[in-house]
């Protein structure tokens, strides 16, 4: 008996896309290209940078510089931490950094200052220079920084980063960071002469200290005038450079 022939398709010599085929290649293709477009276009390089710095914008050159090597950068492989990491350990006035990404090519970068100690501020001048507990300048400001403030009557020249060289302005810097961690009333120091230091409290109190004789006893004696309101009553100054301080009304 004759055996049933079995039907066996033959192999088509043509290539034919079904729909098993086409999907994995459309979804490759698009992966593919969305890949390159996101990675090479120049759609999403950098191109613009807002920079902040205790909410002011960024003015110090070498910042900008800095900055401005992150134009042309693709803006998916810039990775935040890395830039932020350089800018914290590569300048000591900056505390904190965040960086966020706006598509296609915006960074905004938001910069905040180390915590000041003292200040400097030229009679007359409407902004103040900020010093951090080392007496180097961290920056320009126009608002009160709310620390003891030095008052001088010429002008200095300051390097940021740098503490002043004068050294009668440094040792007043140095009278006022004790005094603001002893009294915490402190507003003004004003360096009147080589001799002659005015201290003005929040109270609106002056003092007089002078630089020449120990600074430590000058204050113990201030903080026991102070310790007595009846003393202070009707006072305006309160001169501790003798062995007996000197109010004045």
């Amino acid at each position: 008996m004759e055996k049933p022939k079995v039907f066996a398709p033959s192999r088509s010599k043509y290539l034919v896309f079904t729909a098993d085929y086409i999907l994995p290649i459309f979804l490759s293709l698009a992966v593919l290209t969305l890949g390159y477009v996101a990675l090479y276009s120049p759609v999403f390089k950098v191109n613009n940078i807002l920079c902040s710095l205790d909410f002011r914008p960024c003015d110090d050159p070498n910042l900008l510089a800095e900055l401005n090597k992150l134009i042309g950068q693709n803006i998916f492989s810039l990775k935040s931490s890395s830039v932020t990491s350089r800018l914290t350990s590569g300048d000591f006035t900056i505390k904190n950094a965040e960086l966020r990404k706006e598509l296609p090519g915006i960074i905004k970068l938001e910069l905040e200052s180390v915590n000041p100690v003292v200040a400097l501020k030229l009679v007359g001048d409407h902004t103040w220079i900020v010093l951090d507990s080392r007496f180097r300048v961290i920056s320009r400001r126009e608002t009160d920084p709310n620390v003891p403030t030095v008052m001088i009557k010429q002008p200095l020249t300051l390097v940021v980063g740098q503490p002043p060289k004068d050294e009668d302005v440094v040792s007043t810097l140095k009278l006022a960071q004790k005094l603001s961690d002893e009294l915490f009333t402190v507003k003004t120091i004003t360096l009147i002469s080589e001799d002659n230091i005015e201290i003005t409290l929040t109270s609106g109190i002056v003092a007089i200290f002078t630089p020449k004789k120990d600074e430590l006893a000058q204050l113990r004696l201030l903080q026991v005038v102070l310790s007595d309101a009846t003393i202070t009553k009707g006072v305006s100054t309160i001169d501790v450079r003798f062995a007996q301080p000197v109010l004045r009304p």
